[in-house]
């Protein structure tokens, strides 16, 4: 009996360290995949600081996550995002499709930095880049039949907010709140979505709620453009317009 109990609490261990292990190689799987994929999708570098992930609960954290600008862009990053929190289904990671079931970041920091006249602005860029790839990406996974996709049922934004820069500004920022942003069911059907296309539509409701919250915070964009003129606000907004 002593025996039995004894090699019973040993392989108990040995699961216990295999877990963990597992726990941090789907942790720095994950920082891989940031910093390698999101680039080739993004066409801006990607930096992350750290991911902690569980493989008993799947519940993890992922801190530091700057996204960078596309070439022609000078302000220091489009995203930052000093923390948030996900959880998703462990196993999932080894199969077809990786299910998160949740994905909530608090307090993000957008800057939108706009041109004069045609120029897109850097958020409006990148998610360009980001459809042209889904485009391109779509056609060689079609050719070669194979894929890994992924399903997230939540993605919930709160608390962002967005800073505005503009040569029209003169050098002056503004600061505008982004409106709480939340997509269910992504990649939700059997087989789920490609990591490409669950980015473009993250991206695409983040274009759309920063562009609508700009567009609509007329008297906070005014307060506090009191010492740079009428004519800028109003050329400020022309340019913002045209992202929609």
């Amino acid at each position: 009996m002593k025996k039995l109990i004894t090699i019973l609490g040993i392989f108990v261990v040995i699961g216990a360290v295999l877990l963990l292990v597992f726990s941090q190689l789907l942790g720095t799987g994950i920082k891989a995949g940031v910093e390698t994929f999101g680039p080739e999708v993004t066409q801006t570098p990607i930096t992350l600081d750290a991911v902690e992930l569980s493989a008993f609960s799947g519940t993890g954290s992922i801190s530091g996550l700057v996204v960078g600008n596309p070439e022609g862009f000078s302000t220091p990053h489009s995203i930052k995002l000093d923390g948030f929190s996900m959880k998703l289904e462990p196993m999932s990671v080894i199969s077809d499709k990786i299910v998160i079931n949740e994905i909530i970041i608090e307090g993000p920091e957008f800057i939108l930095e706009t041109g004069i006249g045609l120029q897109k602005s850097n958020i409006g860029t990148i998610l360009s880049n980001i459809e042209a790839y889904t485009g391109e990406s779509e056609s060689v996974e079609e050719d070669s039949g194979s894929s890994k996709n992924v399903q997230i049922d939540l993605l919930r934004i709160t608390g962002g907010k967005v800073k505005v820069s503009n040569k029209l500004l003169g050098g002056q920022a503004l600061m505008v709140p982004l409106p709480d942003i939340e997509l269910t069911g992504i990649g939700a059907e059997d087989e789920g979505t490609s990591f490409g296309e669950s980015m473009k539509l993250v991206f695409q409701a983040i274009n759309q709620g920063i562009v609508s919250s700009v567009g609509k915070s007329g008297k906070v964009v005014g307060d506090q453009l009191k010492n740079v003129g009428g004519a800028t606000l109003k050329g400020l907004k022309e340019t913002i317009d045209k992202e929609e």
